[in-house]
């Protein structure tokens, strides 16, 4: 639970802690461990696949990850909506890969993890990848959702990839590696800060894999700009990384270029909340970051433009479109302010009740029907930033005044074939603030609207971000670590599984 490595219960200083805590405690030797974790293992797996028994809609997530042994690992979650309109995600385990990444690999050991745990794939609402190319290829089958976070990476990197723009970043790096590699002016920088009453910051490096490290690192040194001249310029031999006049006018428009557009990078990576429904509004507000001002320079407008004509191309396409709106159409905050494509979105939901028949009736029947559930985890109220930005966003909409049109060019549905006219009712109620919980919206109304609960449970639970697995390959570098470089790579999976897993297992039981 802790990634603590399994040979601490040889260290004496373990072993001395248990001794005071209980004399008479006798301690599980280290291959007692090895035979007890599969055990546990297998407890918590029969646990979650308890909890699927009811074959919900359900979404996943997958990434690739090499570790320090050069093995490949393949990492898949879940998320999916409880009968009491939780959103719960668990880890599906960590596999390793011994193959080429080729499409057709990635899709056979997907596929293949999803037979292990006995998931149809038909209730696969869709699987939320990055942009590779392997990876488009592999799930285009399905319905694939690239990820939001590593789009506008892209989508800002090609900002910064303006020639202007990454020669001075270039010479930043090589401004800031000289501070980070001397322990002398490190020491001199801190003095300075004294002696000029700035703030006691270091220094930041960017990593290549966010573009906001970027951003940071040109916010901290404008805001470190005039300690790091002061330092620079008391020695004549360093004078070579001081930046230019220059190089601050374009860092300061790199800057107020990327400003707007920080609190959107992690604003879609969480797990507990609904986040694809969340896209439109925040590409809305994006798009109304990068418009041109008057007072915009050129390097402004086209650093704008640049991230701007990415977003929009990445966001063309028509089936992505399709399921953005439906998403957004089914969140009660939304509804109305977001969705371009309403016309298109009802057609498509009547279809889809038509195509699923009496199966889909009978699910509706049993949502309305009030099964006692059980509590997976427990509702937390507390506000956070997605939340907040939400909110902001929904009242600057409303503060312009603008209605989305439609784009549909066939004629408005009849209330009849409004699936039971559960389309008229909803587009009469209004919509709810951006802070609520769309997800309790639909627990208290589900009886009202059996059937649009039953496609909210199906879209709403789609990842708008593969973070989920991202953050798996962040467990798995604690426990593949150099100490357990020897670790095979079943042992591999089952460690990251519990890791992942076992803290929530432990509340459900």
């Amino acid at each position: 639970m802790d990634k603590v490595p399994i040979y601490t219960v040889k260290k004496f200083g373990f072993q001395q802690m248990l001794h005071n805590f209980n004399p008479k405690y006798q301690l599980p030797s280290r291959n007692f461990m090895y035979t007890e974790i599969p055990c546990i293992y297998n407890d918590t797996r029969d646990l979650i696949i308890q909890h699927l028994t009811d074959k919900p809609f359900y979404s996943c997530t997958t990434d690739l990850w090499t570790s320090r042994t050069a093995d490949t690992f393949m990492s898949v979650t879940l998320q999916y909506i409880t009968k009491s309109w939780e959103l719960q995600s668990w880890c599906l385990g960590c596999c390793g890969l011994n193959t080429d990444h080729t499409a057709e690999s990635l899709k056979e050991a997907f596929e293949e993890k999803l037979e292990d745990w006995k998931l149809d794939i038909a209730r696969m609402s869709g699987i939320t990848t990055d942009n590779a190319t392997n990876n488009k290829k592999a799930f285009e089958d399905y319905t694939w959702i690239p990820c939001f976070g590593h789009n506008l990476h892209l989508a800002v990197n090609k900002a910064l990839d303006i020639n202007r723009v990454s020669a001075v970043l270039s010479r930043l790096r090589k401004t800031i590696s000289a501070f980070t590699r001397s322990p002398k002016l490190s020491r001199q920088l801190t003095k300075k800060q004294k002696d000029l009453s700035s703030p006691d910051h270091k220094l930041i490096h960017d990593e290549p894999t966010r573009w906001n490290s970027s951003y940071d690192m040109v916010e901290r040194f404008l805001e470190q700009q005039q300690v790091v001249c002061a330092v620079l310029a008391e020695d004549r031999k360093k004078w070579y990384p001081k930046p230019k006049d220059s190089d601050i006018t374009v860092l300061e428009t790199v800057k107020a270029v990327l400003e707007p557009l920080s609190p959107f990078t992690d604003a879609l990576s969480g797990e507990k909340h609904t986040t694809l429904s969340s896209v439109l509004p925040l590409l809305w507000k994006i798009f109304e970051c990068l418009s041109h001002e008057q007072s915009d320079s050129a390097l402004a407008q086209e650093m704008k433009g640049k991230i701007h004509e990415y977003l929009q191309h990445r966001y063309d396409d028509l089936q992505l479109r399709s399921l953005l709106n439906t998403a957004t159409y089914l969140d009660p905050r939304f509804k109305n302010s977001f969705v371009s494509l309403k016309d298109d979105v009802k057609q498509s939901l009547l279809d889809e009740v038509r195509k699923m028949g009496n199966e889909n009736e009978g699910n509706a029947s049993r949502v309305s029907g009030g099964e006692s559930s059980q509590e997976v985890r427990p509702s937390k109220k507390s506000k956070n930033d997605l939340k907040f930005l939400l909110s902001s966003i929904q009242g600057e909409k409303k503060e312009k005044g603008e209605q989305t049109s439609s784009n549909s060019s066939q004629a408005p549905l009849s209330a009849s074939d409004e699936i039971n006219g559960e389309f008229l009712v909803y587009g009469q109620m209004p919509e709810v603030s951006a802070e609520d919980d769309p997800l309790s919206w639909w627990k208290t109304n589900m009886g009202t609207l059996p059937q649009l609960s039953e496609f909210s449970r199906k879209y709403l639970c789609i990842a708008a971000s593969s973070c989920s697995s991202e953050r798996v390959f962040s467990t798995a570098g604690y426990i593949v670590s150099p100490r357990r470089s020897r670790l095979s790579q079943e042992h591999v999976d089952m460690l990251v599984f519990l890791s992942e897993n076992l803290e929530m297992a432990k509340k459900v039981t």
